[in-house]
């Protein structure tokens, strides 16, 4: 189905306008995009200096508030919505894939990031070998499990991960990934972020 429109996403307050949207589902829209097309080169960290999975958060913290994104929180407060995730548990898949996440209250955007630690990161016995930072809002839940899906789905060919971590920039990142962009439908009302 072509898309009605071409609507701008704001992501890490960057405006994308190659999201297609198809207005044709009663009660909502669809939104299409690729993954690579909702990636900011700005919010790829390589090669991250860390010494453990929370020194890694923190340093994502830091890398994306360095970026000069301006957000509605402090950075203070972003690191303690994750770590306090973090205590439920969980967010290590066994492929390598570090998931550490914020969902804040009335925050009507969603960002995330991409990161690999510098030198081998273990964390309870598991090798971390990419970290994606994603914070959304507390609605934002189909932007957040379509790409945590995408990546899922990516980390699991184990071969195309280490291409991915072994990437020296994020355009290098960014190419690698693009050979199998996966695609991100979102479906329902909820608006784009």
């Amino acid at each position: 189905m072509p898309p009605v429109s071409a609507p701008i996403l704001y992501h890490n307050g960057i405006a994308n306008n190659n999201v297609a949207v198809d207005s044709s589902k009663k009660g909502g829209h669809n939104y299409c995009m690729t993954l690579t097309e909702l990636i900011n080169t700005d919010f790829v960290f390589l090669k991250v200096d860390c010494a453990s999975k929370d020194d890694l958060i923190s340093k994502l913290v830091e890398c994306i508030y360095g970026t000069g994104r301006e957000f509605p929180f402090s950075q203070s407060d972003l690191l303690e919505t994750i770590h306090k995730r973090e205590q439920i548990g969980g967010t290590l898949l066994p492929s390598g894939l570090a998931i550490p996440h914020a969902r804040i209250k009335d925050f009507e955007d969603f960002v995330f990031s991409l990161a690999t630690p510098a030198q081998p990161l273990f964390h309870e016995g598991q090798e971390i070998r990419l970290a994606s930072m994603m914070i959304t809002s507390q609605s934002g839940g189909a932007w957040y499990l379509a790409v945590l899906a995408a990546l899922t789905k990516t980390s699991r060919d184990a071969e195309f991960l280490s291409r991915l971590c072994g990437a020296e920039t994020p355009e290098d990142f960014i190419s690698i990934l693009r050979e199998r962009d996966p695609v991100l439908a979102i479906a329902g009302s909820e608006s784009i972020p």
